[in-house]
């Protein structure tokens, strides 16, 4: 192993896309984001290693291996049984001192550049294989003691019954052990996602950027109808805004780790959540992070409360955009047919002839 690989926590400056075997695919995009020149919020990466040295450590990973054939075939009900097995162990776990001096490090770095002696922060899933919602996402954690019981909540959401399903479906194994991303939160008084290619229809000369006020808990989680601003890729300029009922945002809960639901005014309601040249430079980062890419990109951001426009917009999550570009895919890969084959073709279905 070289010494990048043996690190419990990694910045992500010190990353790039390529390193997702070591942090998981999130925070990877996060340091390529930065190497881009995107802005994104401050952070570090518990590193996969970490994760298997702490169920290795704590003699888990040797538990895990005894109980698994214990259990037989796999069924919803089997799962469930190795989901809250697993699951308790982790939560009641004590994080190894090494593991756990790398982690705090990290955090009193995060509070001194934030300067704020408890910096609130979101302590998030992170696999190196793409399993889209089916591992946690915590935000607004606060202090030290908060920050490592739920670096084990996030750990442990690795065995739901959901990700061990999926896993079993997929063929991959049951043991899997994931990075944590621990970027400081954004206070965003607006939050969303950019799509560099409409989610609608496919098409990839628009980009769409839904947005609502609050945290991004609310449009990711979809208990919001945020506003929907379409824009054209070419000329940078909007061609439709639809309004989104906005009734509620989600915000900090005081003096606590957590976020809370509150109604949003009549006034705000009725008017874009985003200002022009917010939705405008959203979707100037859309097309510069599709274009280093190459291809189409779902986007998570905040705008920032406390800071000043353009520093306040905020990349938070970067991901390919998988369902219009598996519908490419798969249309490339189809055999094209010759003229007779059309002809045979529209006989056995039917064909209309112009008469």
């Amino acid at each position: 192993m070289t010494d990048k690989e043996k690190r419990l926590t990694i910045w992500y400056e010190e990353m790039e896309g390529s390193d997702f075997p070591l942090v998981g695919k999130k925070n990877a995009n996060l340091g390529e984001m930065i190497k881009a020149g995107i802005p994104v919020a401050p952070g570090f990466a518990i590193t996969i290693y970490a994760n298997d040295k702490f169920i290795v450590d704590t003699g888990i990973k040797a538990k895990l291996e005894k109980k698994l054939p214990e259990i037989g075939e796999v069924t919803y009900d089997t799962a469930k049984e190795a989901s809250e097995f697993a699951m308790k162990l982790i939560e009641n776990a004590t994080i190894p001192a090494d593991i756990e001096e790398a982690i705090l490090s990290g955090y009193s770095k995060l509070c001194a550049k934030s300067q704020s002696p408890d910096c609130p922060v979101a302590v998030r899933s992170s696999g190196s294989v793409s399993m889209p919602g089916q591992m946690e996402t915590y935000l607004n954690i606060c202090g030290k003691k908060d920050l490592i019981d739920y670096v084990k909540k996030c750990w442990a959401s690795a065995y739901n019954v959901e990700a061990i399903m999926y896993r079993m479906n997929k063929g991959m194994p049951f043991l899997f052990n994931i990075g944590v991303g621990i970027p400081k939160m954004v206070n965003s008084k607006v939050s969303g996602i950019i799509f560099t290619i409409n989610p609608v229809n496919g098409d990839p000369s628009k980009i769409s950027i839904d947005a609502s006020y609050g945290l991004g808990e609310a449009v990711v989680s979809g208990i919001v109808t945020p506003d929907t601003y379409l824009v054209d890729k070419i000329i940078m300029e909007p061609v439709a805004t639809k309004l989104g009922s906005k009734e509620i945002q989600c915000v900090y809960k005081k003096n606590g780790s957590d976020i809370v639901q509150v109604p949003v005014s009549e006034e705000k309601r009725s008017v874009p959540c985003l200002s022009r040249q917010e939705m405008l430079e959203l979707a100037r980062i859309g097309k510069v992070i599709e274009n280093y890419y190459g291809k189409a990109y779902d986007i998570e951001f905040g705008v920032d409360a406390d800071m000043p426009f353009p520093e306040n917009i905020i990349i938070l999550q970067v991901r390919p955009e998988s369902v219009w570009s598996k519908k490419e895919a798969i249309a490339k890969t189809e055999k094209k047919k010759d003229p007779m084959d059309r002809l045979l073709s529209g006989l056995m279905t039917g064909m209309k002839l112009k008469e």
